[in-house]
């Protein structure tokens, strides 16, 4: 399948930005996914990028208490514990469809980086296929929307940088023209 990310819209690329910048792992690959999301950002001084760092790091990866967990079990499950019955839920949907996660990186299978790339892989799919179209519209409505608009609105009230805010807004846009493709 990877040709078919040779063809992707720009709704589908920015679904790929958006989760080069969730599996961020160091200030320089946060730079380099917010810069190609934000063509602002190469105006952010040093400053500012290690403000953004910290913002990213407290929300998102630790070593406190996340405060805007990336892990839809977070959300879904009563406990609120990553890898619960909803993971196991999305990898047996993801089985369905011949798909599975490469955990190079020891990371969950419902992160929100792994949940925009089969996003993205479902909808460049289901241009040409109504089995695909089928199975976003199930994925989004059951799962991604389910949970993403309240991790968008924890990201909006623990975020302490515009650099996250500003993300936040962008995976809101994304998130609502995702919702009004898979109504159409």
């Amino acid at each position: 399948m990877g040709e078919i990310y040779e063809t992707l819209t720009n709704f589908e690329s920015t679904g790929l930005l958006l989760r080069d910048f969730f599996i961020s792992y160091d200030n320089n690959t946060l730079k380099e996914a917010f810069l190609a999301l934000d063509k602002n950002a190469s105006m952010l001084t040093e400053s500012e990028w290690l403000e953004a760092e910290y913002d990213f790091n407290a929300l998102f990866v630790g070593p406190q208490t996340l405060k805007a967990a990336p892990y839809a079990s977070v959300y879904l499950e009563e406990d609120a514990l990553v890898m619960g019955k909803s993971t196991l839920s999305i990898r047996e949907f993801m089985a369905k469809i011949g798909l599975s996660i490469n955990n190079t990186n020891n990371i969950p299978d419902d992160h929100i980086s792994y949940v925009l790339e089969l996003t993205v892989l479902l909808s460049a799919n289901a241009r040409s296929s109504s089995e695909y179209q089928v199975a976003l519209a199930r994925y989004v409505h059951e799962y991604v929307a389910v949970w993403v608009p309240e991790y968008i609105e924890k990201i909006n009230i623990n975020a302490q940088t515009a650099t996250l805010k500003t993300v936040a807004g962008k995976l809101s846009f994304w998130l609502d023209e995702l919702n009004t493709r898979v109504s159409l």
